[in-house]
Formats: structure tokens, C-alpha cells, sequence
């Protein structure tokens, strides 16, 4: 049997651009408000106006849940190599080294910008805390208690609501990529009351994940691909889509949404059983768990 030829529907909505309000316009648009979304308006901010548009308020998003630390090689003990060898180690093959290499190197000098613009890590005695945490060799990463992306969230906001060039339209859900001729020209959302267009000579995608496509899931109700469909409505290319980001420990209560347990508890000696007691983790990978210590109890 031959498949139906059916074309995908290029647009959710019928819209004419002429019968709507007159479009905001901006030199760049930006879709969400989490960390990727929020350092790429500040960027862009320094050479033209940015207009960030994001589902909720600005601070809801994936970021702010984060529990978990941020790894990055600052410490004087540890070297970018080691972080990139465990990066490609954990990475089972499948990494590209180039890109690995970049994303650490940079990802350390954005750890330090963000610390100079205000972010708050724990310390002792003054001194930066690293914990050891899944994938690593040493100690890398850093925490703000069990509240991490908020504070980095919370960071990046004052720094964008301090600049004159970005501004924010919230509470407004990003229907479709508006194109011609294979350019994209803009987004069309509503408001709540009314379809809007905004249109730019650039528009960043960092709409956050797809975590509530799946029945179970610790991202927040938010989290429902939306970028990536307008994507590839429009006709772009989609790519590694298998890798799915999804958070192993979660407490489970009936009839209750689920709650991160953080990355921090198994870095911190936890260690996973199933639900007879047995440490099963090893049958999957050697590392399995750091050391002997406290666990915690999966459901499995």
C-alpha cells in the first residue's frame, strides 16, 4: 500500500497580516525566557532591539527548576582537558569532539561572566564549593543550595530588564514562524485576547523542551516542544531529536505532579535501588555510583 500523500499543515491558524494590529517590530525576536533565551537577548541587545516573547512570565521556565549544579573547570585543581575527556567519555562515542571542546571552553568563561554580573555560588570560606556529580572525575560543579537555575534565571533577568534594547512581551504563545521565500520573518502569537504579529530580522528558537509530551516528566506544564514544531512547520531541518533530556530520580506520589530529586543526592554519595534494596545501577554502567554512603530508595 502506497502512504497517503497528505501535506503538513503549514500554518495552526488562518491569519491575514493586513486585518491584525499593527505588528511589533524589533532587530531580533527571541521565543522564551529561559537562560539560552535570555544570555542571546543580552547579546544581541548590544547592537540592536531585542524583543523577548515568552509563554508565561519571564521567570517560568525550565531553567528556574534546575536543582541541580552547572559544571565548569574553575577550579585551580582541574583542567578544560579533564572536562572534555570525561564530556566524550560519558558521551559513549557519540559526542562531537569539536563542539565538546567549544561548549566547555566557553561554558567556563560564561560560569565567570555570570558570577561578575551578580550570580551567587556557594562558597566557604570565601572559596567557590565544587561537588562531585555523575560523568565527572573531580569536583566541578557548582550549586546555589538546590536552587541553582533560579538563581542563574533571576541573574540573567535583572541584567536584561536593566537594558534599554530588550523588551518583553509575556504571557503571549508563539503560534507559527512567519516566512518567505525560505527566510523567516518574524512570529505570529497571541496575546490572551488577540493574535499578534511581531516581525524581525531574526528570530531565536529557545523555547525549552518537550517534557510534557510524556506521562511521566519533572519539567514544568510549559514544557511542550512548541519551538520545535514551529520549526518544523516552517520547513526547518530537525535533528538529534532521540536525545530526549529526561531526569532519572523523581518522587513519586500518587496523583501528585513529580518531583525532582536532585543530582546532588547520588553526587553526594546516594545510591539507586530498586524496590528489594539491591544497588542495580552497575548493571548499566561501572561508574554506578562514587562510594559507599547514603542511598535512596528508587521505584523501580
Amino acid at each position: 500500500m502506497k502512504p497517503l500523500n497528505i501535506p503538513t499543515p503549514r500554518h495552526l491558524v488562518s491569519f491575514d497580516l493586513r486585518k491584525l494590529r499593527p505588528p511589533l517590530e524589533a532587530g531580533v525576536i527571541v521565543i522564551g525566557s529561559g537562560l539560552a533565551a535570555l544570555r542571546a537577548a543580552i547579546e544581541a541587545a548590544g547592537s540592536t532591539r531585542v524583543l523577548v516573547i515568552t509563554k508565561r512570565e519571564v521567570i517560568e521556565s525550565n531553567s528556574r527548576y534546575a536543582q541541580g549544579g552547572i559544571a565548569a573547570a574553575l577550579d585551580e585543581r582541574d583542567a578544560l582537558e579533564s572536562h572534555i575527556a570525561d564530556t566524550l567519555a560519558t558521551g559513549w562515542g557519540i559526542s562531537d569532539e569539536r563542539l565538546v571542546r567549544t561548549v566547555i571552553a566557553e561554558g567556563a568563561d560564561a560560569v565567570r561572566e555570570i558570577i561578575a554580573w551578580g550570580a551567587q555560588f556557594d562558597r566557604h570560606d570565601g572559596a567557590l564549593q565544587f561537588a562531585l556529580e555523575g560523568g565527572h572525575s573531580r569536583a566541578r560543579v557548582l550549586h546555589r543550595g538546590d536552587e541553582t537555575g533560579l538563581e542563574l534565571e533571576r541573574t540573567l533577568i535583572r541584567k536584561a530588564r536593566s537594558n534599554r534594547n530588550i523588551a518583553f512581551v509575556e504571557n503571549a504563545f508563539a503560534i507559527d514562524l512567519l516566512t518567505r521565500g525560505g527566510t523567516c520573518h518574524g512570529v505570529l502569537f497571541h496575546d490572551g485576547k488577540q493574535a499578534r504579529a511581531a516581525l524581525a530580522g531574526a528570530t531565536i528558537l529557545a523555547t525549552g523542551g518537550v517534557g510534557q509530551i510524556y506521562r511521566e516528566t519533572t519539567n514544568p506544564v510549559i514544557a511542550t516542544g512548541d519551538g520545535l514544531a514551529m520549526a518544523y512547520r516552517a520547513g526547518a531541518e530537525l535533528m538529534d531529536l532521540e536525545f530526549m533530556q529526561f531526569h532519572p530520580t523523581t518522587l513519586y506520589l500518587a496523583g501528585a505532579s513529580r518531583a525532582l530529586v536532585s543530582e546532588a543526592v547520588r553526587g553526594a554519595s546516594g545510591i539507586l535501588r530498586d524496590r528489594r534494596g539491591r544497588a542495580f545501577m552497575k548493571d548499566y554502567h561501572p561508574m554506578g555510583t562514587w562510594r559507599p554512603g547514603t542511598w535512596c530508595r528508587a521505584r523501580c
